[in-house]
């Protein structure tokens, strides 16, 4: 399941980079900058942002769980492990 994340965070990051290239070859006039090819970079930025953000937050999450958790029987325990 974690290559469902790091395809995720990949793919995201391939979209924003698309998104900054994309532009900057329009402003340099490398390609002629269109309606379509502004809102197409304009939307991987933006696909490429929300599918990065949810591939980082799956991530997360998973490593949490991962972790052990400490378990305190009472709250004393609890007060004096700090």
């Amino acid at each position: 399941m974690m290559t469902k994340t790091r395809l995720l965070m990949t793919f995201g990051l391939l979209l924003l980079l698309l998104g900054i290239i994309l532009p900057f070859l329009m402003v340099i006039r490398a390609i002629e900058p269109t309606f379509f090819l502004i809102f197409f970079s304009s939307g991987a930025s933006t696909v490429g942002l929300a599918l990065g953000m949810v591939g980082l937050t799956q991530w997360s999450v998973k490593s949490i769980k991962k972790k052990p958790q400490l378990e305190y029987t009472d709250e004393g325990e609890w007060m004096q492990s700090e």
